[in-house]
């Protein structure tokens, strides 16, 4: 799924009123209507007790542009199906928008009661128990809101009424920005938007201020959104499903490859196995564990169905690199350490292997600490960082905004994936495109899970996918078996074994979407 920006947006409103043809008037109607059949479908979430709409409230505070015209109709609508409504105009006297003004005429001839907001006051009147419905700002606000607007957004935040967001909370970017002035920004219960998410969507820094988001087709012409090119992209179960290779009758474990992974030294010998058991888990043919030889009884007890490469080292681990010609694919990280020996091997590995490598944990914190090696990383290499060793991989902690920016940045210069671990995991493409992944949830947050990632998709580059596909699908595929796994756990009680249990089921779900 494309994730537009907010000129995107505006050239499909454009382009749909020009070639539908409909009018801008008319088209705004429609997404005002989409709205209230969601009010309507769900007034017992948002004003609970309630049964039917002329049970309910509402407060819509509108300002001068589009989205004050959504919010008009929208006031007027639900007038019309028996909800008692006011709206208070943020800046009265002001002209607005054209369609603005064509929706307050309107609305004066219905029973919607019209206030103006007194700024002298620094006080709206909200009526008990109503929902608030926030229409100061749209898509096309590009820098922090001030003066009344900011008074207003407080007031909001300072009411105990629930709030139902138009397009997105008033005081969010769209596109996203670097600063946030997170005082600005309606905390909405829920946020309606239109057609297509935007990337503010999926930040960190914004998270508390969406809600529970829901996107409505109004109807945006399909030609224009077919080919319009994106720079983000929303990775659905229905997309991760158009990534999943099928097997044949005749198909063997040779056919399927076979996966090394170096992992797992004294004291994180889970680490290794986690990974081993992801990588098989995902159907990789053959997977081979590299470990010390202390390792090598504690590999075999957990994991029957994985080889073994010894390590001769007697102090670090890893120190010596195996032979790599009979391997498909290459993982690297969970807990090696960072040893000087260790970073050597890295090195070593990194000079030698021809084919991409998953680089996990303590490998990017030795590349972290040797930055001139990420341009001799193997061409499309895979990068999984979790926010703390993103920081340390560019030498500062960054906004969420900007770590996405600097995520494109180096994959672009380098030829590489880097998978950014976190709430909503994005993937970075050497072309500039960044994936944003659709599944997963809080209880991931445990360790371990970073794991169990690595393995599987190395597990899937073993396997015959392209280190686009790998890391696309093994993005989705590791959140989803988590989401599966909450049928019997909880967030709280969710850890990263739970995952590899959930693999076949998060697998087979995905041939109900084809």
């Amino acid at each position: 799924m494309k994730i537009l920006t907010a000129e995107q947006i505006r050239e499909a409103d454009t382009y749909t009123i020009n070639h539908e043809p409909i009018a801008s008037i008319d088209l705004m109607e429609r997404a005002a209507y989409k709205c209230v059949d969601w009010i309507c479908e769900n007034v017992g979430v948002i004003s609970p007790g309630a049964h039917h709409l002329s049970e309910c409230c509402f407060d819509v505070l509108v300002g001068l542009g589009n989205n004050a015209g959504d919010g008009l109709a929208i006031a007027r609508i639900l007038a019309d199906r028996g909800a008692k409504v006011s709206v208070t105009i943020s800046s009265p006297g002001k002209e607005g928008s054209a369609d603005f003004e064509i929706n307050l005429s309107r609305l004066k001839k219905s029973s919607v009661e019209i206030k103006e907001y007194d700024s002298t006051l620094k006080r709206i009147e909200l009526s008990e128990g109503s929902t608030i419905i926030d229409c100061l700002f749209g898509i096309g606000l590009n820098r922090q809101a001030k003066g009344d607007f900011l008074d207003l957004i407080f007031q909001m935040n300072s009411a105990e009424n629930r709030v139902i967001a138009i397009d997105l909370p008033s005081g969010m970017i769209a596109d996203g920005v670097s600063e946030i002035d997170t005082q600005g920004i309606v905390a909405a219960d829920f946020t309606l938007s239109f057609q297509s998410p935007k990337i503010a969507f999926f930040l960190s820094d914004y998270a508390f201020y969406l809600g529970k988001l829901v996107l409505l087709d109004i109807g945006l012409h399909k030609d224009h959104l077919n080919s319009v090119g994106a720079k983000y992209h929303l990775v659905t179960k229905e997309v991760a499903a158009r990534f999943r290779k099928h097997r044949g009758p005749f198909d063997h474990k040779g056919t399927f490859g076979h996966a090394l992974i170096f992992a797992g030294s004294q004291g994180m010998r889970g680490a290794g196995v986690m990974a081993a058991k992801g990588a098989l888990r995902v159907g990789a043919g053959l997977v081979t564990l590299h470990t010390d030889k202390m390792g090598v009884k504690i590999i075999h007890n957990q994991i029957s169905e994985a080889l073994v490469s010894i390590d001769t080292g007697k102090e670090a681990f890893i120190t010596n690199l195996p032979n790599l010609s009979g391997y498909n694919a290459l993982a690297v990280g969970p807990g090696i350490g960072v040893r000087r020996e260790t970073a050597s091997f890295l090195k070593l590995l990194i000079q030698e292997s021809s084919k991409p490598i998953v680089l996990d944990a303590d490998a990017i914190n030795i590349l972290s600490q040797n930055p001139t090696w990420l341009a001799f990383l193997p061409k499309r290499s895979i990068l999984t960082p979790h926010p703390g060793e993103f920081a340390r991989l560019v030498g500062r902690r960054l906004s969420h905004y900007d770590n996405i920016q600097k995520q494109i940045e180096l994959s672009q210069r380098f030829g590489i994936y880097i998978l950014l671990k976190g709430g909503r995991s994005s993937l970075s493409l050497p072309d500039g495109q960044i994936l944003i992944n659709d599944s997963g949830n809080p209880g991931m947050a445990t360790a371990g899970m970073g794991d169990v990632l690595t393995g599987i998709i190395v597990g899937l580059l073993a396997s015959g996918y392209s280190a686009m596909e790998a890391a696309t699908l093994g993005m989705f595929i590791h959140g989803y078996a988590a989401d599966l796994a909450l049928e019997n756990e909880s967030y709280e009680s969710l850890i990263a074994t739970d995952l590899l249990t959930y693999l076949g089921r998060a697998f087979k779900s995905l041939e109900d979407e084809i």
